[in-house]
Order: structure tokens, then C-alpha cells, then sequence
């Protein structure tokens, strides 16, 4: 406790703080507090986390508190600190750093980085730290974050270990800093494995026709118990390999190996698809052969094939070997409808191998394939920057193809609270006839009064095409009342044209429509969470 005088200068000093001072004052006590319990807390060496930030705007330290923030809540033990503020000379024993930071100027780290940035650059060894940097920027400048690629490079050149691949962030940097967070998070798994749920598949049904370039699911998995999430959420799923590729990976070794405990481990623990250029170029000392082409996408059996390891162990290959990493899926379904269930909606992709071989995403062609009581294996993560507002606040869904995941479970949700605020759906896809996901919901919804408004638009049923950006337009004087009047936006979907032409289209409504600021009108509406995006 508190003695009444410093309780009075501390209320005081919060008072008298903005945002960012508040957020410096946390991550300075949790520093000290850090030191204080270090000896109590680190039995083991290898549970140190730090996570440092550099800033000009404030967009690094913002994102930095925030991961900060969920990797507590996973129960790992971490600290969080301004580079400005980081002990240099604490480097040399760090275990684990990650590192969030900005580009100023001419590719010039922050300010704040800068004694940071030539403590790297002196004549020193890190082959102890185990490394991660997210770099955030804006690729409309020549030198895109090029101060976290610097200091990325520098620390691999002087020992450290790269754990998790450069992230280079544009401005929309939510989705991959996400991604960024949950590559963390898999990586201390061990520690956070009493998070991993276990669930049956009740259902698998296939959504749209099967169609040569598409072909979307709709999965039900059931829990025995209790499962808590809330709409907006992600389920991250660990997809298992091909029966049939594991064997054929086992079977170019020895047979004196001890292929039970590999088999195992090839078939649910390690990546053995679309393999890395970190573990091609391990596989290449390990094979010695110099020869092997990193601008391609390999499977680990074509490298087998075309370029043989059998001098070497099974067990030697498996210590280079990459884990399988979580894929996030948005929910589908509500808690409050759904009791032990969680939906997903699943598109199986494919792309082309380098000879032209089709060949089909790792954890979507997994789902796409397993039957009534298979078991599967899942986490929840939490989406603090996508969620629904009060009952009584109007909202607009603006979705294409799988991007209607999470509106699904928005709307069964305002349905079974008897939600008071306006609900308008935008949805877009290629065909009426055989891309209209979960059709006769919508028209029910539609039907009943849940949906006041439904805007569709089918790009390909037309000799021009049309798209949800269109539709918006279409409905501009209304959709402009609607965000004036303090109505919430969500987008979900591609970003890339998506997100970006309807986001160019609301930005176009609220100059020409509304006769306002569209940049100051749109920062507004993000400041005040009002306009919510979960892209990919």
C-alpha cells in the first residue's frame, strides 16, 4: 500500500499523463519489477521474453503494449521496454528478444533506436540470443522498412538466432502483426500447451459446387466441454501431414532406424510442406549438396528425391526440421446459439508446383478431408480488434467469399440478445448460383427483420463486372447517414483489392457525400474503434 502522500503524487501524476506517458510508466515498472523478481521468477534461463519498441509516430509502442498485453495472458513471463530506455549491456545476456520497430527518414532507425542500432553494429558475438523483429513501414516510400531489415540482418551476421522470419508491415499492419504474435506463441508452445483443445468434427458439409478453382467448407467441430470465445474470434488449428507422404518420407531410411517415434512426429509435429529458405539452406549443409534452388516451393520428399540425404540419420534430420505451424480460421458460429460448438468456414486453396503439379494448401485441404469424429486439435484466439459494439449500436458488414465467417456469428449473435441496433450486410462473390454462402440464413435473417438491409454482388453473373465497392456506392446517401450517425463498420476478406478499393470507396462517400475531411473522418472512426478490419 500506498502512504497517503506518495498515493496523492501518484493520482496526480496519472492525471496530468496522456496515453503514451502512461504506457512508458507501465513498461518502466514492469522493468523494475522484472529486475526485482528475476532471480524468484527465471528458474530457468530460457524463459526470458523481452520485448522492446521504437517509435516516431507511435504506432510501434501502441502494437508493442498490446502483444505485450497477450503474451501475459498466455502466462509467459516477459517485460516490455523502450529501446531508448533498454540497458545495453543487458544484450549479451538476453535469451530472447523481439522487436518491434519503425523507419524514419532515409531508412534511418527512430531516434529512440539509435544507440541500440550501433551497439549492434560494434565488434561483438550474440550466438546466445534467440531473435524475432516485426518492422513496421509504408511501402509507398522507397526505403520500406529498411531499419527492421538492418537490424535484422545485423543481429543474424553476429550470431544471433533468427527464430521467427522478418515480418515487414505495411500501414495496415494488424493481420500480420497477428500472425507475427501467434509465430511467438507457437514457439513457446511447451508453454501454452494447456491451452490446445480437443474437439470432433460433427459436421463437414460442403458450401458452394465443386468447382475446379474453388471449393469452400463448412465445418462443425463439438467439445464435450464448455468452450469459451466470443464473436469475432479466431480457432487456430494444427493441421496433421498425409498418411501416405509421412511413409514415404520414413521409408527412404534405414530400416534399423527407430521409425515408430518419427512417424509420429512427421505426422503431426513437423513441417514437411512449402519448406522454408532457413531450412533449405540447413538442408543443404546437412545433404551437402550446393546446388539446390531456394525461389522454389519444395516439399520435403521432392528434396529427398532430387537431392539425397542417405548418409544421413533420420535423427539428424529431424533436429533441422521446422514445426507445423497454427493456421486462424475467423468463427463462424455464437456461443450463445451454438452450445459446445464452434464453426469455421473453410477455403480449400491450391496452387502450382514447379512442375505445374497442383497441389493444395496444408491446413485447408486437412479440414476440407476429415469426417463426422475425427478428432482435431485447436486454440482460441482472442481478436480484441474485431468485436461487436453495444446491442443498441447500429453496424454494417462489409464481407467477401469466406470474409461472411465472422458475420455469421455476428448475426446469430444480435439475433439471440435481441439486439436493438441496425444490422446491413454487403456480401460479394464470383457467381449467384454457386458462391452465395450460407444463402438461406441470410434470407431468413433478411426475412425476419434481423438484416435491414442485404446488398449483394456477384462479380461474374454479368458481362460487367460488379463489386461489392459498386454496391456501396449504389447506397451512398444512406450508407453515409449510417457512419455519420455512429454506425460501426467491419470489413472482412482479401485486403488486397478488397479491402482497399471499399476502403477507397468509403473514403470517396465521405468527401463527395458527407462534404468532409475523409482522413480525419476515417482516423475518427478507427481512433473510436468504429472501423474494424480483419483482412488477409
Amino acid at each position: 500500500m500506498l502512504s497517503e502522500l506518495n498515493k496523492k503524487i501518484f493520482t496526480e501524476l496519472i492525471e496530468k499523463s496522456d496515453k503514451e506517458e502512461i504506457i512508458w510508466m507501465y513498461g518502466y515498472l514492469s522493468g523494475i519489477l522484472y529486475s526485482i523478481n528475476n532471480t524468484k521468477k527465471f528458474k530457468k534461463k530460457d524463459q526470458k521474453i523481452t520485448l522492446v519498441y521504437a517509435t516516431e509516430t507511435g504506432n510501434a509502442k501502441n502494437l508493442a503494449f498490446d502483444i505485450y498485453q497477450k503474451i501475459k495472458k498466455k502466462k509467459l513471463l516477459i517485460r516490455l521496454i523502450n529501446l531508448n530506455d533498454y540497458c545495453l549491456q543487458d544484450l549479451k545476456k538476453e535469451n530472447y528478444l523481439f522487436i518491434i520497430i519503425s523507419t524514419h527518414g532515409e531508412g534511418e532507425p527512430p531516434s529512440s533506436a539509435k544507440n541500440f542500432y550501433n551497439f549492434i553494429h560494434k565488434n561483438i558475438c550474440l550466438n546466445h540470443l534467440k531473435y524475432s523483429v516485426l518492422a513496421l513501414g509504408d511501402k509507398s516510400y522507397t526505403y520500406f522498412c529498411k531499419a527492421g531489415e538492418d537490424i535484422d540482418k545485423r543481429l543474424h551476421k553476429i550470431g544471433a538466432n533468427r527464430i521467427i522470419a522478418l515480418y515487414k508491415c505495411d500501414i495496415d499492419y494488424e493481420n500480420k502483426a497477428k500472425k507475427w504474435f501467434y509465430e511467438i506463441l507457437n514457439f513457446f508452445q511447451k508453454k501454452y500447451k494447456n491451452n490446445i483443445k480437443k474437439g470432433r468434427i460433427f459436421n463437414n458439409i460442403l458450401l458452394c459446387k465443386k468447382k475446379e478453382d474453388k471449393e469452400i467448407h463448412h465445418i462443425e467441430i463439438i467439445v464435450q466441454n464448455d468452450i469459451k470465445y466470443l464473436p469475432g474470434d479466431s480457432i487456430g488449428i494444427f493441421p496433421e501431414n498425409s498418411l501416405k507422404e509421412v511413409k514415404n518420407i520414413i521409408n527412404f531410411f534405414d530400416k534399423d532406424e527407430n521409425k515408430i517415434e518419427a512417424f509420429d512426429l512427421f505426422k503431426k509435429k513437423l513441417n514437411i510442406l512449402n519448406l522454408s529458405k532457413e531450412f533449405i539452406k540447413k538442408y543443404s549443409f546437412l545433404s551437402k549438396k550446393k546446388n539446390i534452388p531456394l525461389d522454389k516451393k519444395w516439399r520435403l520428399i521432392d528434396l529427398l528425391k532430387n537431392f539425397s540425404i542417405k548418409k544421413v540419420s533420420l535423427k539428424d534430420l529431424i533436429k533441422i526440421m521446422e514445426p507445423i505451424k497454427p493456421r486462424l480460421y475467423s468463427i463462424s458460429s455464437s456461443p450463445k446459439k451454438h452450445n459446445n460448438q464452434i464453426h469455421i468456414t473453410v477455403s480449400r486453396h491450391h496452387f502450382k508446383l514447379n512442375e505445374g503439379k497442383t497441389i493444395y494448401g496444408h491446413c485447408s485441404d486437412f479440414l476440407s478431408q476429415l469426417e463426422i469424429g475425427n478428432e482435431i486439435s485447436f486454440f482460441i484466439y482472442t481478436n480484441q480488434l474485431f468485436k461487436l459494439p453495444n446491442p443498441n449500436k447500429d453496424i454494417i458488414l462489409i464481407g467477401v467469399g469466406t470474409g461472411i465467417a465472422p458475420f455469421r456469428s455476428f448475426l446469430y449473435e444480435r439475433e439471440i440478445i435481441n439486439a436493438t441496433g441496425k444490422n446491413w450486410l454487403f456480401f460479394g462473390n464470383q457467381y449467384f448460383y454457386t458462391d452465395f454462402l450460407y444463402q438461406t440464413e441470410i434470407q431468413n435473417w433478411q426475412k425476419k427483420g434481423i438484416l435491414n438491409h442485404v446488398h449483394l454482388a456477384f462479380s461474374r453473373d454479368q458481362e460487367k463486372k460488379i463489386y461489392i465497392q459498386n454496391k456501396i456506392w449504389e447506397n451512398r446517401v444512406e450508407f453515409f447517414s449510417w457512419i455519420k450517425n455512429g454506425a460501426y463498420v467491419y470489413i472482412c476478406g482479401n485486403k488486397n483489392p478488397m479491402s482497399i478499393d471499399v476502403e477507397k470507396m468509403i473514403y470517396h462517400i465521405i468527401k463527395e457525400i458527407g462534404g468532409e475531411n475523409p482522413e480525419y473522418f476515417l482516423e475518427e472512426m478507427k481512433k473510436n474503434k468504429r472501423y474494424l478490419k480483419d483482412v488477409y
